[in-house]
């Protein structure tokens, strides 16, 4: 009996074996077609064991081992519609794939983490993959979205290494109440970011960014959408064998924009000239530069150190700075588990040269990140998915103690405003100790001397992020139905340190010598000082901030025949905590809200959704925390009726939808208990009392407190077409925008002057935003070999004060109300003084200028009221500084392995101011440009683009002569790309082998600026921004 158990076992076994042989060596092959042939890159897996996967090659071919029983294979590609094959019986398969014209497989990302298909969205949404992200080599995230999606305003003030993200608005702006009242709500994987904290971002672990730009699709954030929101979603694993991606880049940063200045003896020539327009003698005024041969000596360069013309630009700045990027990334998984964990680090260098190489430390700037991510995704059961993410990053920012001596300007700011003199001293002085003024209170002192022994300040940054998700399937209870709950942590670090020469405040003490021509000898400029100070480290600012984010919600999901239909129901409450040492102060407070979502569609022709959030936020009085935010949406896919598809055939999928919400946004003070009472103490607060008068410190309410201040509240409204043609290749979306905002804090302007106390701000104001957004692209694939794209996408917005409660005004151009936020204002030029009997005949200006100071060539300017004097009631409204279009342009090929792109973007209709550092010739202790030589003289008078250099001082008033437009199209991005053939990796035994180059910040293709300034960076270069940058990139990838 033993003996017949061990025999059928042993046959059972057998039988086992030769059946799981047979399985495993079941093998499938074939190829993948459409319209033009093979496709090459199609994923080709197997249904039951979706880790067993191929994808076809460059013919479309494809060879796949079958491990399941079904034998059902899956066809996916972006682009075409994704294929279930029957495979069983079959050894080889011809499939072919077709295009998804109407974008059915096309998914959008939502708020909350929900998704739908494009063609059942009715909100106005647009979105970039981090492929395309990836293509640009700017170190921050935000930078590689300018000009790729319509509504996004972004404009890049610094190129500062770590500090050189830009501000970014959703569809302009519509409120004054302040910078941070203008940001949008940024979520990365359910975690809400600063603008700080995505510009440390690892754009190689980005999936896709979306941004929600209507009510139908903020609403759900309450007293946060207003502003729009935009939402990152990071990479995750895919079933499949590990694959292991590595990417080095190396690039080559250099400012976009070298101010040139003129030399020494040039500067000084229009020195003499202003002086002798004075009527004084420049010998006399200024004997160390014009009396003997003085000047000639400065022409002749002939004794560069007594009589120097020094470039501080090109002494200071190097022409190129390093950047370098490295990242290394595994992604993989079974049906059960998958991953995806990241790798980075970054390195960007400073544009100083090295002068503090030999001090044991760095001045220069430099930034370096080292960023991690892991995503996981579980699925212990059918019906339970886990997600489990763990992602930060460590950051160190180095920067100059840029404050020394006793001026306490930066360096970038005397180069800018044009305070650092050609021909005051040189750089060094024969002996090699370093030169400097006499008086570095009158002449500013020697940059070199401070960036080589003055010191750095060093920060110190972590962000450490966790996400646990749990989503449970309840078809037991009802199809479609599913539950879900995540918890969030995220906790952000800073910590400040300096290390500085001894010295009081910006008094370092520093040493650099000036020549003493009676003794010949080069002298301490400080005449007590005979040795540099010592090194003194200080610790700074410290300030963590940490953010818990609950969510529990019920999705549901389900059709019914024609009928489909998907709801929400969520609760949420954010916490966030803010520590500063510096000043003991903690603001936490809760956002704590009810938000429903519910979606109706009729065969996709038919759609409809509603939303709604009721949203508290502490910020506010109990009594005034909470509102109900609701939105609805409509859209009708046109082109789904018979009557159109039948007879207009080239016109693939045709939608119109709208949209009308309300939303709010409560970022609208400095402090969190705004609404509150405050008390201080301090001088002029006390009081006397007793026998004995005695002193004793007192309480006063500085400012009177307002408990029924509230969020700001936005009526939103869309209407908008989505449009494909011709086989998918053309496709078009189209949005116009109106924007009302109310309730926004303001200061009551019409409370006279003898109230008698400091009143505080209340919801007053109310801003109007409209506008439009056109967005086209064109794909097709002409054949195997050669693909096209091109898009374009324009935006424009404009927005108007219409309330702000501002004191009644003599006359309409004086009133911020009616204008836009950002109204400049100022005198409007009028030309330059031609002739005597003009400037004689001109109107009285009530500066107290006297008439003998305003010569021919000076500037006048319109006397808006026909009063005959030039005073504060004709500095009128000259523009905006908001850009009101903004423009993109990108296009680009793949031939047979190689890939190109390239994208062009632009902004319109917006001043900038320029005047700083132009007007710096008019003291001799500063540096002119070859701007200032097209000086207006009695010759040149016809042609002149300057005011004559006498140094009148209402050419210094701010008019519209200082104002330029501010429109420029950049070349932007470019990358180009050689992508190996698969016989070629195979033999070298990896994936894949690309390399490419690509830039940002190419160069300027048009700019409306008369000066050097870069139009980005143009509004705030004077206060000494560091240059943006051009980046020149070269990099490589490898897939294991």
């Amino acid at each position: 009996m033993k003996k017949i158990i061990y025999h059928f076992v042993l046959l059972l076994l057998t039988i086992t074996f030769y059946q799981a042989k047979a399985q495993i060596q079941s093998t499938i092959s074939g190829t993948v077609s459409d319209k033009s042939g093979g496709v090459p890159g199609v994923s080709v897996y197997e249904k039951e064991f979706s880790n067993n996967g191929t994808t076809t090659d460059d013919q479309g071919r494809f060879t796949l081992k079958l491990k399941g029983t079904t034998k059902i294979i899956i066809v996916k590609n972006v682009g075409y519609i994704t294929k279930e094959i029957d495979a069983r019986g079959k050894t080889t398969l011809k499939i072919t794939i077709e295009d998804d014209v109407k974008g059915l497989e096309d998914v959008v990302v939502l708020g909350f983490g929900q998704k739908t298909k494009k063609i059942t969205n009715t909100g106005a949404i647009s979105s970039i993959s981090g492929a395309e992200i990836r293509q640009s080599p700017s170190a921050s995230l935000q930078n590689s979205l300018a000009g790729r999606l319509p509504g996004f305003f972004s404009q890049q003030r610094s190129g500062q290494p770590g500090k050189d993200g830009a501000a970014f608005q959703i569809r302009g702006i519509s409120t004054y109440a302040g910078s941070g009242a203008t940001s949008p709500l940024i979520i990365v994987d359910d975690i809400e970011f600063t603008l700080d904290q995505v510009n440390q971002l690892d754009p190689n672990e980005v999936e896709s960014v979306t941004i929600l730009k209507d009510a139908s699709t903020t609403a759900v954030y309450g007293v946060r959408g207003a502003n729009g929101v935009l939402i990152i979603k990071t990479r995750r694993g895919e079933s499949g064998k590990p694959q292991l991606t590595f990417r080095n880049e190396t690039g080559l940063q250099m400012p976009t924009q070298r101010p040139k200045v003129n030399d020494g003896y040039t500067t000084l020539s229009l020195l003499r000239e202003r002086v002798t327009s004075q009527y004084l003698d420049p010998a006399v005024a200024y004997p160390q530069y014009f009396s003997g041969n003085t000047l000639e000596h400065y022409r002749t360069n002939d004794d560069p150190y007594n009589y120097p013309s020094v470039n501080w630009w090109d002494e200071v700045l190097k022409k190129v700075s390093l950047q370098n990027r490295i990242n290394l990334d595994i992604s993989g998984g079974s049906k059960i588990a998958k991953y995806f964990v990241s790798l980075g680090y970054l390195s960007q260098g400073g544009i100083y040269k090295d002068f503090s190489k030999d001090q044991g430390y760095t001045s220069n700037y430099f930034y370096n990140r080292y960023n991690f991510r892991s995503n996981v995704d579980i699925d212990p059961t059918k019906d339970l998915h886990i997600r489990l993410d763990l992602s930060g990053r460590f950051g160190i920012t180095n920067e100059p103690y840029d404050k020394a001596w006793n001026n306490g300007g930066t360096t970038f700011q005397y180069l800018w405003n044009g305070e650092l003199s050609s021909f005051s001293y040189p750089v060094y002085w024969p002996n090699g100790l370093i030169a400097s003024s006499a008086n570095p209170s009158a002449v500013k002192p020697n940059p070199v001397a401070n960036l080589m022994y003055a010191g750095y300040t060093r920060t110190y940054g972590n962000n450490l992020n966790f996400v646990a998700q749990a989503n449970q399937k309840l078809d037991f209870i009802t199809p479609g139905l599913a539950a879900n709950a995540l918890v969030s942590f995220a906790s952000d670090y800073g910590f400040t340190r300096t290390l500085r020469r001894s010295g009081s405040g910006t008094n370092l003490e520093i040493l650099a010598y000036v020549y003493n021509a009676n003794t010949k000898t080069y002298d301490p400029w400080k005449t007590d000082m005979y040795r540099m100070g010592t090194l003194v480290r200080e610790g700074g600012s410290l300030a963590t901030n940490r953010l818990l984010n609950l969510q529990a919600n019920l999705n549901y999901s389900r059709s019914f025949g024609n009928h489909n239909i998907s709801a929400l129901a969520l609760l949420n409450q954010t916490t966030n905590s803010t520590d500063i040492s510096a000043s003991l102060a903690a603001e936490p407070y809760n956002i704590r809200g009810i938000t429903g979502k519910v979606g109706y569609n009729y065969k996709q022709k038919y759609l409809f959704d509603f939303s709604a959030g009721y949203n508290g936020s502490d910020k506010f009085e109990s009594s005034k925390r909470y509102q109900l935010f609701p939105a609805a949406s409509i859209g009708w896919n046109i082109s789904e009726e018979p009557f159109f598809k039948n007879n207009i055939k080239f016109v693939d999928a045709f939608k119109i939808r709208g949209s009308y919400g309300l939303t709010g946004n409560d970022a609208i003070g400095s402090s969190v208990y705004s609404y509150a009472k405050t008390y201080s103490t301090g001088s002029g607060r006390s009081y006397v009392f007793g026998e004995t008068p005695t002193t004793s410190v007192g309480l006063i309410e500085p400012t009177l407190s307002n408990y029924d201040i509230t969020w700001e509240v936005q009526q939103d409204a869309d209407v908008g077409v989505d449009l494909k043609m011709f086989k998918g290749k053309l496709s078009l979306t189209a949005d116009y925008f109106y924007k009302k905002r109310k309730n926004i804090l303001s200061d009551p302007g019409t409370l006279p002057g003898s109230f008698g106390a400091s009143v505080p701000k209340y919801n007053l104001g109310i801003v109007k935003n409209t506008g439009y957004e056109l967005d086209v692209t064109y794909r097709d694939r002409i054949n195997n070999n050669l693909t096209f794209f091109a898009n374009s996408n324009i935006t424009y917005a404009n927005n108007e004060i219409v309330f702000r409660d501002e004191p009644a005004t003599l006359y309409p151009w004086l009133s911020t109300t009616g204008k836009p936020v950002g109204a400049q204002f100022g005198y409007t030029s009028d030309g330059f003084y031609q002739t005597l009997a003009e400037l004689y005949n001109a109107p009285k200006l009530v500066t107290n200028i006297p008439l003998s100071n305003t010569q021919l060539g000076s500037l006048k300017f319109k006397d808006l009221n026909n009063d005959g004097i030039i005073d504060q009631n004709d500095a009128g409204y000259l523009g905006t500084n908001q850009p009101k279009y903004t423009v993109g342009l990108s296009f680009g090929f793949t031939y047979k392995n190689f890939d190109v792109s390239t994208l062009f973007q632009g902004a319109f209709d917006y001043i900038i101011r320029y005047d700083r550092g132009i007007l710096a010739y008019q003291r001799p202790d500063r540096q002119s440009i070859p701007f200032n030589l097209g000086r207006w003289t009695p010759v040149t008078a016809a042609d002149a683009t300057f005011p004559e250099i006498s140094g009148s001082a209402n050419n210094a008033l701010v008019s519209s002569y200082w104002y330029s437009k501010g429109d420029y199209v950049r070349w932007k991005n470019f990358e180009i790309g050689y992508r190996f053939s698969s016989h070629i990796v195979k033999k070298l035994h990896l994936n894949n082998l690309r390399l490419y180059a690509n830039g940002y910040n190419m160069g300027l293709v048009y700019t409306a600026l008369p000066v050097f300034i870069d139009p980005e960076s143009a509004v705030s270069a004077s206060a000494g921004e560091y240059p943006q940058q051009r980046i020149v990139n070269f990099g490589i990838q490898v897939g294991l």
